[in-house]
């Protein structure tokens, strides 16, 4: 083998086939004969030359016929006779080949006196019908004499007598042994005994191909070191070639010399359809139907180049299907993957398929198959927008600069890009579009698109000037002005710079003859935001309203902000929770109504929102993580920056610092905070709020000074929580900033007098006045009154707070804290929680909060919920002094915990036990409270009481 290393002789994943051999050689019971089964080149006659030295190992006479099968020479019982050295009478008597049957019996069995006998009779599909009839009785007839039979044919071949042999043989005992193709770990053998070195990944994959068939495998590995197409170094053999090797070839040519033009025409087509196909798509394909593809494939299915499954007809190798489709020539490959790919839509199902066929077959100056891109993309786009979106870029790169309908495809293109949530890849097309339009109406067309697609990027500066300069062109038609005013509206209502958009909306509800509804939806949209801004929020719920009901049937298209998410998000702001569930069901129209363009991640961010009205922080977190990768995914930086502030909040109340600081304070890499008021959860007021807890009141005042000067005028700080007054209160006095908090209270107040059907806006206002001016009444009312958990929890803990537990009053103050200790427990919120167990420790009260349960005495589910927690927080990096004012206990606990961990999990070190951590982060609790080894909260750091001042 040219110095190779030696394969042949050697055999490989054949060891269960061996023990059968070796059981028939050494049995002494029945007719002892083994039927041998395989396809081509599968190893059917390296067995049997294994056979014959196991038996002449074992004493045996082996007795092999020559077929020759490569001149089509059949097995005969003369034959037989010859290598018996039993020559026939000159002339046949009467009776022939039963006489030489006779002759044949009497041999065999006059030899098998003397020694024991295997027969190997390979081929047999080229036996005669006399020799297969004679093999019928032979076996039985010498069954008390020492001769063994292998009879060996290839699978599927010889016909109905050949197969009649076999199934009245194995009636009589015979074994049938079908030669499997090699396993995995035989193959991997015979690459590394083949090459003398490791193959890699890719050779690996091509070794696969080859189905398990040994000859094939060898040829290929074989082929690739004549063609140089492997590189061997350091033992190490790795694939340098996607071609396959001419000896493969000539082995996939040979396998298919007995099919006749009908059943390679539809090998062929197999082949391009890929490893696995219908019969039908193959009929359709060929013109003919289903029956008159019958002899054909049962044809190829003889050959063991195709198997038949469940539902389809698959390939045994995936190198042949290569070799098949290698020698069709390159163009009728084109047509026939424009074909397949009509076909295959035609069909319906397989339109990722289809996608991939019709762009492998595109190429530029056919318009018939640019044509075939066009209409596949449209119809993919509502159920697969990426693969549209490909289709339609093909397309496009096909088409040249010239043709009429390349604009036609720029826009199609854009569309699809956007449904598929490639914002980014939109816009870059609508930008190197602009540079080769000539004509006003199609750049006013691009423009305008652009517009819609900058707003949800976090460019609503550009976005305006972008639809502005469509509407100062001259000869707009009716429709292109009215998507421009509708895109302008959209991007100015997140700006509110001026009153020129409000004007606009104002001038197109009041317009009698209103040309686009869309517009009309637009412009209620932006009164609404504008109302909500400064405080009439009923009439913005009702504008909003009017705007959903609209939105159903108004014809937009475009990627813009549904009236359904800021109706939701509105709900929830005031604690509308029913309406805001009915809302995100059907007032967005559920996927469809939302799109799959840049505001694709919004009603995943309301979802999170209501999570953490109702009481779920930990579903609120997963829900704004996947929203925030999703809105990150297709560039919306806007909708990031909402998806943070949600985050960022969820955390805080269950805990978790470290990921409320990171989405709360560093979110400018990623956009920054969203401009008023698609900002859903206000940033500013949020960012502020993890300061507070980070570094105190003081510090959080600065980040705040705009809001609150501008009080009078836009309340969207007081709206988006219902406890953001009394926080604000909070922190202004403990800031040192009275004045500050008559603001906040005064225009809490004036909320609450201008809305007076919305009850969260009055016991916010009461809240904040009784924070204030230290009065219980109101505080006591404002918890009786407030529309959730935290927000009741809040209030009763100002109010425990405002009494000083003397003259009587203690008991009433413990009664506080319980309640408020009750409402957060029902919120979810653990930080507060470990923080008014804190405070009642103080009182000498003490509230256990754990479960017990069985625990093993080391490993990962030995760990008390505190050890997981304490975990977790090393795993994130932050010291012992860091997780101790994280979690509401001392250091010295941090550090007991931690010796705990260690002993348990066998680490000596932070870094070990992080490795830990990440192995078991699905089974980690968010790292919110502490727990002393009794089960009790640990007392708070002076560090965490920046909030609530004793």
């Amino acid at each position: 083998m040219d110095g190779r290393p030696p394969t042949r002789g050697a055999t490989f994943g054949r060891q269960r086939e061996q023990a059968g051999i070796d059981e028939l050689l050494t049995g002494v019971d029945g007719p002892r004969v083994m039927l041998v089964e395989g396809e081509p080149g599968i190893g059917r006659t390296r067995l049997l030359e294994e056979a014959a030295r196991m038996a002449a190992d074992e004493g045996f006479s082996v007795v092999v016929s020559d077929t020759a099968p490569e001149l089509r020479r059949p097995v005969d019982l003369e034959l037989l006779l010859s290598v018996l050295d039993e020559p026939g009478p000159p002339s046949p008597p009467a009776g022939g080949q039963d006489r030489s049957a006779e002759r044949l019996r009497a041999t065999l069995e006059r030899r098998a006196r003397s020694t024991s006998l295997l027969i190997l009779l390979d081929d047999l599909e080229w036996a005669d019908p006399a020799t297969l009839l004679a093999l019928e009785t032979l076996p039985i007839r010498l069954a008390s004499s020492p001769v063994c039979w292998i009879l060996a044919r290839r699978t599927g071949s010889g016909g109905a007598e050949l197969d009649r042999l076999f199934l009245r043989l194995q009636a009589g005992g015979a074994v049938l042994l079908q030669l499997s193709p090699l396993s995995g770990e035989a193959v991997s053998e015979l690459v590394t005994a083949t090459l003398g070195a490791c193959p890699d990944s890719d050779l690996r994959v091509l070794a696969d191909g080859a189905g398990g068939n040994p000859l094939l495998l060898l040829e290929l590995m074989n082929g690739l070191l004549d063609e140089g197409g492997v590189a061997i170094s350091r033992g190490h053999a790795h694939l340098i070639t996607s071609r396959l090797p001419e000896r493969a070839r000539i082995v996939v040519a040979g396998r298919l010399e007995e099919l006749d033009p009908a059943a390679r025409r539809l090998l062929e087509i197999a082949a391009m359809l890929g490893p696995a196909f219908h019969p039908l798509v193959a009929a359709d394909l060929l013109g003919i139907t289903p029956s008159e593809l019958l002899p054909s494939l049962e044809a190829i299915l003889a050959t063991g180049l195709l198997a038949a499954r469940e539902e389809a007809l698959v390939f045994q190798h995936d190198v042949v299907r290569e070799s098949v489709i290698t020698d069709i020539p390159g163009p009728v490959r084109q047509a026939l993957h424009v074909q397949i790919g009509r076909t295959l839509l035609e069909h319906g199902g397989r339109v990722k398929a289809a996608a991939a066929h019709l762009m492998a077959g595109a190429v530029s100056g056919v318009p018939e198959v640019l044509q075939s891109l066009d209409r596949a993309s449209s119809q993919m786009l509502d159920t697969y927008p990426a693969v549209a979106a490909e289709l339609t870029h093909r397309a496009l790169d096909l088409t040249e600069p010239a043709d009429p309908l390349r604009f036609a495809r720029t826009m199609t293109a854009m569309r699809t890009l956007v449904a598929a949530g490639d914002l980014t890849g939109a816009a870059e097309l609508a930008e190197a579009a602009l540079d080769q339009c000539a004509s006003g109406p199609s750049t006013a067309e691009l423009l305008t698109a652009l517009s819609f697609i900058l707003v949800p990027m976090g460019q609503a500066v550009r976005a305006s000037d972008t639809a502005k300069a469509v509407l100062d062109m001259p000869d707009l038609t009716e429709e292109v002005r009215d998507r421009a005013e509708l895109a302008l509206m959209q991007a100015e209502a997140g700006l509110q710079e001026g009153g020129s958009v409000l004007d606009r909306a104002r001038a197109i509800i009041k317009a009698a003859d209103v040309p686009g509804r869309g517009l009309v939806t637009g412009a209620l949209i932006v009164l609404a935001l504008n109302d909500w801004d400064e405080g009439d929020l009923t009439g913005a719920l009702d504008l909003t309203r009017t705007g959903v009901r609209q939105a159903f049937n108004d014809g937009v298209h475009e990627c813009r902000l549904h009236p359904g998410l800021i109706l939701a998000s509105f709900l929830v702001d005031v604690r509308l929770m029913d309406e805001a569930r009915r809302t995100m069901v059907l007032g967005t129209g559920g996927a469809e109504g939302i799109g799959r363009d840049g505001w694709a991640a919004g009603p995943g961010i309301v979802r999170s929102r209501i999570d953490l009205a109702e009481g779920r922080p930990e579903e609120a977190i997963r829900g704004a993580r996947a929203a925030l990768e999703a809105a990150d995914a297709v560039g919306a930086h806007l909708l990031g920056a909402c998806a943070r502030a949600t985050l960022a909040i969820a955390a805080l109340r269950s805990g978790d610092l470290e990921t409320a600081t990171k989405h709360g304070l560093g979110g400018e890499d990623a956009g920054g905070p969203a401009s008023p008021p698609f900002d859903l959860t206000r940033s500013e007021l949020i960012r502020a709020q993890v300061t507070e807890a980070c570094d105190g009141p003081r510090a959080a005042l600065p980040a705040l000074s705009g809001l609150l000067d501008d009080l009078t005028k836009h309340s969207r700080v007081l709206i988006c929580d219902p406890t953001a007054a009394a926080w604000l209160v909070r922190t202004a006095v403990a800031a040192g900033e009275p004045g500050s908090a008559e603001k906040v209270v005064a225009a809490a107040d004036r909320l609450a007098d201008m809305n007076p059907g919305l009850p969260s806006l009055a016991a916010a206002a009461e809240h904040a006045r009784g924070l204030l001016h230290g009065d219980s009444d109101l505080l006591r009312h404002a918890a009786a009154e407030h529309a959730d958990h935290w927000a009741s929890a809040s209030a009763y803990e100002d109010l425990g707070m405002l009494l000083d537990g003397g003259n009587g009053a203690r008991g009433q103050k413990i009664q506080f804290f319980d309640e408020a200790l009750s409402c957060y427990a029902a919120a979810g919120a653990e930080r507060d929680a470990a923080r008014l167990r804190g405070r009642l420790r103080g009182m000498g009260e003490r509230r256990r909060h754990w479960n017990r349960r069985e625990r093993p005495a080391a490993g990962w589910g030995s760990l008390t919920g505190a050890e997981e927690r304490i975990s977790g927080l090393v795993a994130q990096g932050l010291t012992n002094q860091r997780i101790a004012d994280q979690l509401f206990v001392s250091v010295h606990t941090v550090a007991f915990h931690l010796r705990q961990i260690f002993r348990k999990l066998d680490v000596r070190s932070r870094v070990e036990l992080a490795r830990q951590v990440l192995e078991h982060s699905d089974d980690l609790p968010g790292a919110q409270s502490g727990e002393n080894p009794d089960g009790t909260e640990a007392e708070s750091s002076p560090a965490q009481r920046h909030s609530r001042p004793e």
